[in-house]
C-alpha cells in the first residue's frame, strides 16, 4: 500500500517541550498547601518490627502526620501478584523496606522527623541465593503465601512464587537419541533500568473527596484501579493526570507509592508530595531480575538440535507485587529460535531477602537469550562448526513450531542470519589476531521476540478551524507515541501530520492499559487508525447530508470529501463549519488477540581485548531486523540504537550489586551505565518481512535490539582469547582472572 505519511522522518511531537524544558514532570508539579513526604526503611534484609516508636517525631515542628503499618489498611498490593504491605506489618523483607512514612512542611523536616523515629527488630536469618532460598532448610519468607491473592501461583513449593513450563516432544527419548549431549549453567545479574527521572508522586484530596494524582507512571488507569481497590474508593473518585515521564523501560509501575501518599494526604487533608532521591531508587527500585540458567542439549553428529532441557530460576527478591503477571516470559526463550524436536523449559521466580525485581526492557529474554547464544557457540565450536553456520542449520522456518509449540509463519530467521552476514563480511571475519598485546574476535547471536497484547482506545475530532485534535490516555516514555499516533491519524484522513494535535489526557479520557510489551504500535496505532477511520464516515456522512445525496456517493481521499462522478469537494474546514460540533468526533477502541508474528534479528559484534588487563573494548557492531512499513524511520531506529545500547551496559560495565541484601550503589555514578565513549559503531540494516499486526501492517520494535547484545560479544570474547565468561557482566577482572 502507497503512503504519503507513513514511513516520513518526523520529529518528535513532544521534542520541542522537552528540550526547552516546558514539559511538566511530575516533580514539578505543586499545589497550595503541599506538604512533603518521606519513609523511614529498613536497615535489615529479613527481621520482625517489634516495636516502633513514632512520638518524637510527631513532636517536632513541621511534622503534619506519621504513619506506621498499624495506620494504614493492612490490605497487601501488587500489579498481579498482591503479597506486599505498603508499610510493614509485623516483619520487614529486605534492605529498604518502608516502615513508616512522614508529611511535613519542607524535605529537611521530614528527614530530621524520620531521624527521630525509633524501631525495634529482631533478624531473622536471610536468604540471597535463589537456589539456596529453594532448600528444604532455608527460611520461609512468605508462610502465608496460600493466602495470597494473584496470577500463577505455585502450590506448596516453599519459596518458589511462580512456576511455569512449557514441553513438545519427548526429552528424555531425545537425549536417549543424541550423539552428543552438552551442559552449561550460567548467571546474569541485577541492573537497573537507568531511568533519568527517579519517581515522583502528589496526591491531592477535595473537598469532595476527589483523589487527584500526579505521578510518573507507565499505567494511569492501572493506578486508579489499584488505589480503589486497595483504599475502598470508587474509581470514578479518582483522576490521574497527565504530566510527562522522564523514561521508564518497563520499571515505573506499580502503586505502593501513590497508596502511601494518599494516606499522608488523608491524614492530613493536605496535598503530599513524594520525590525519591536517587539513592533511593538504587536501593528500592524494579530492577531486572538476577537469574541462573541450567541448559542441557543433545545433539545429532551432523549438527541437528535434537533434545534441550532448560531451568531457569530467576532472583524475585522479597517480594512479587513489582511483576506484571507474576512469570517471566523469557522463559519460553530458553530454547532459542531453533527446529529442536524434543524440548523442556521450566521457570521460577523465587522469593529472597533483595530489593523486589520487576520489568525492564524484554524482561526475562535478556537472561535467557545471553545463556541460550552462548550456549549455542559452545555448541558449535566443540563440534567443529562455524556458529554462522550452525545457527543456519537449526533455524526455525515457516512451518515450524516454537519451542513452546506455537506455529509459525513469515519467518525471517535464516534471511537475517543472511544479512548480517552480508553486512559484517562474516566468511572474511576478523581471525584471532594478536598485535600489542590485543586480540580481537567476533561473535554473532541470534534471536526472535514476540510482539505484545493490549487494550487502548483513541478519540479524535474536528476543530471549528479544521483541525484536528486526537485524545489519548497513553504516556509516551519515551517512545515516541504521539509522533506515531499522528502519523497514523494523518494518514488514514490524508491530511499534513501538523494539522493533528495531541490532547494527552487523564483518566477522563479514553482507557488505555498501560505502556508494556512492545504493543504500542500495534494496540494504540490501531486503535488511533480506527478511530480516524471512523471520523472519515462522519465527515462523509456530514458531505452527503449537505449535497444531499446518498452516503454511498460520497467518499474521503486526500483530506476532503468528494462527490463521486463530480468535482465537488469539500474541506475539513468547511465541514466544521456547516456541521453540529459533536457530529465531528470518533473514537477507535482495539483489544486484539495475541499475534502469532515476532521480530526476527541478529547481532555480529567485534571486540578487541587487552591480554594484559582482560579490558574489553567493542569495536563495531552489526544489527539486522525483519520489519514490514516503517512509521517513522527515525524513531524506529532510534529505537534500536537504545537497545543496543542498554545492551552494552548489560553487556560490560552494569550491576546493582548487593552485600548481604544491601544494595552499594548510592548513585548512577557509582552504577556505571555506559556513555557516548563506550558506544561503538553500530551498521544496520532491514530485511523484509509479509505482515506485521500493526496498522498499515508495521511491526513492533519497542523491545528489539537490547537481548542479543550480551551474548555476541561473549561470543566474541571466547573466539578472541580462548575464554568462555558464564556469569554477567563481562568485565575484565573475570577475564583476567579466567588467564591466570
Amino acid at each position: 500500500m502507497k503512503t504519503s505519511v507513513i514511513g516520513r522522518v518526523l520529529g518528535r511531537v513532544e521534542g520541542e517541550s522537552k528540550v526547552t524544558g516546558s514539559s511538566a514532570y511530575a516533580a514539578d508539579i505543586m499545589r497550595p498547601g503541599t506538604l512533603w513526604a518521606g519513609f523511614l526503611r529498613s536497615p535489615y534484609p529479613h527481621a520482625r518490627v517489634v516495636k516502633i516508636d513514632v512520638s518524637r517525631a510527631q513532636k517536632l515542628g513541621g511534622v503534619k502526620a506519621v504513619l506506621t503499618g498499624k495506620e494504614v489498611s493492612p490490605r497487601l498490593e501488587g500489579v498481579s501478584l498482591l503479597d506486599k504491605p505498603v508499610l510493614a506489618q509485623d516483619r520487614v523483607r529486605y534492605i529498604g523496606e518502608k516502615v513508616a512514612a512522614v508529611a511535613a512542611a519542607d524535605r529537611d523536616t521530614v528527614e530530621q522527623a524520620l531521624d527521630l523515629i525509633d524501631v525495634e527488630y529482631e533478624p531473622l536469618p536471610a536468604v540471597f541465593d535463589p537456589l539456596e532460598a529453594m532448600r528444604a532448610d532455608a527460611p520461609l519468607l512468605h508462610p502465608e503465601f496460600a493466602s495470597y491473592e494473584g496470577e500463577n501461583k505455585t502450590r506448596g513449593l516453599g519459596n518458589v512464587r511462580s512456576f511455569v513450563h512449557s514441553a513438545k516432544g519427548d526429552v528424555e527419548r531425545g537425549f536417549l537419541e543424541s550423539d552428543e549431549i552438552f551442559e552449561n549453567t550460567f548467571c546474569t545479574q541485577m541492573v537497573h533500568q537507568g531511568f533519568i527521572e527517579p519517581r515522583a508522586t502528589l496526591v491531592e484530596i477535595d473537598a469532595r473527596g476527589r483523589v487527584g494524582i500526579w505521578q510518573c507512571h507507565q499505567s494511569p488507569f492501572g493506578i486508579r484501579k489499584w488505589l480503589a481497590d486497595h483504599a475502598d474508593i470508587p474509581e470514578e473518585m479518582i483522576v490521574v493526570h497527565p504530566v510527562s515521564t522522564g523514561g521508564s523501560f518497563g520499571g515505573k509501575q506499580g502503586a505502593e507509592d501513590i497508596i502511601l501518599t494518599y494516606y499522608l494526604a488523608r491524614a492530613t487533608q493536605r496535598p503530599v508530595k513524594f520525590v525519591e532521591s536517587y539513592q533511593e531508587e538504587l536501593q528500592d527500585g524494579q530492577p531486572r531480575h538476577a537469574s541462573v540458567i541450567v541448559l542441557r542439549t543433545g545433539v545429532k553428529r551432523d549438527g541437528r538440535l535434537w533434545a534441550w532441557d532448560a531451568k531457569v530460576y530467576y532472583n524475585g527478591g522479597a517480594y512479587g507485587a513489582r511483576t506484571p503477571r507474576n512469570r517471566m516470559n523469557g522463559t519460553f526463550m530458553v530454547a532459542g529460535s531453533y527446529r529442536t524436536p524434543n524440548v523442556s523449559m521450566e521457570g521460577r521466580i523465587i522469593y529472597t531477602n533483595q530489593v523486589p525485581s520487576g520489568y525492564f526492557r524484554a524482561p526475562g529474554e535478556v537472561q535467557t537469550m545471553f545463556a541460550v547464544e552462548s550456549h549455542m557457540d559452545e555448541m558449535a565450536c566443540a563440534l567443529g562448526l562455524d556458529p554462522l553456520e550452525f545457527r543456519q542449520r537449526n533455524a526455525l522456518r515457516d512451518g515450524d513450531t516454537k519451542p513452546d509449540g506455537e506455529a509459525l509463519d513469515d519467518v525471517h530467521l535464516l534471511d537475517v542470519l543472511q544479512r548480517v552476514a552480508a553486512l559484517s563480511k562474516w566468511r572474511k571475519g576478523k581471525p584471532r589476531t594478536s598485535a600489542n598485546g590485543v586480540v580481537r574476535g567476533r561473535g554473532i547471536a541470534l534471536g526472535d521476540r514476540h510482539i505484545g497484547i493490549g487494550e487502548s482506545a483513541a478519540e479524535i475530532l474536528v476543530e471549528p478551524d479544521g483541525s484536528l485534535r486526537l485524545a489519548t490516555a497513553v504516556r509516551d516514555v519515551g517512545v515516541g507515541a504521539y509522533t506515531m499516533h499522528c502519523q497514523v491519524a494523518a494518514e488514514v484522513l490524508g491530511v499534513e501530520p501538523e494539522l493533528v494535535q495531541i490532547d494527552v489526557a487523564g483518566t477522563d479520557g479514553p482507557y488505555d492499559q498501560g505502556v508494556r510489551a512492545q504493543r504500542g504500535t500495534h494496540v494504540e496505532g490501531l486503535a488511533v487508525l480506527r478511530a480516524a477511520t471512523a471520523l472519515s464516515e462522519r465527515l462523509c456522512e456530514q458531505a452527503a447530508r449537505h449535497w444531499n445525496v446518498e452516503m454511498n456517493r460520497v467518499r474521503w481521499h486526500g483530506g476532503r470529501a468528494r462527490l463521486k462522478a463530480s468535482k465537488k469537494t469539500l474541506d475539513l474546514k468547511t465541514i466544521a463549519e456547516i456541521s453540529p460540533q459533536e457530529s465531528l468526533r470518533a473514537q477507535g477502541h482495539c483489544k486484539p488477540e495475541k499475534p502469532h508474528t515476532h521480530n526476527y534479528q541478529s547481532v555480529v559484534a567485534d571486540v578487541a581485548v587487552d591480554q594484559a588487563t582482560g579490558h574489553v573494548k567493542v569495536e563495531k557492531l552489526f544489527y539486522v531486523i525483519d520489519a514490514t512499513k516503517i512509521i517513522n524511520p527515525l524513531i524506529f531506529h532510534g529505537h534500536i540504537h537504545g537497545g543496543v545500547v542498554q545492551g552494552l551496559g548489560f553487556s560490560l560495565t552494569e550491576h546493582l550489586s548487593t552485600e548481604d541484601g544491601r544494595v552499594t550503589a548510592l548513585s548512577l555514578g557509582d552504577y556505571k551505565l555506559p556513555n557516548i565513549g563506550d558506544i561503538p559503531p553500530l551498521s544496520t540494516a532491514i530485511v523484509k518481512s509479509n505482515h506485521g499486526p500493526g496498522p498499515f501492517g508495521a511491526k513492533a520494535v519497542g523491545e528489539a535490539g537490547i537481548s542479543l547484545v550480551a551474548p555476541a560479544i561473549a561470543n566474541a570474547i571466547a573466539a578472541a582469547t580462548g575464554i568462555r565468561i558464564k556469569e554477567m557482566p563481562l568485565t575484565a577482572e573475570k577475564i583476567f582472572r579466567a588467564r591466570q
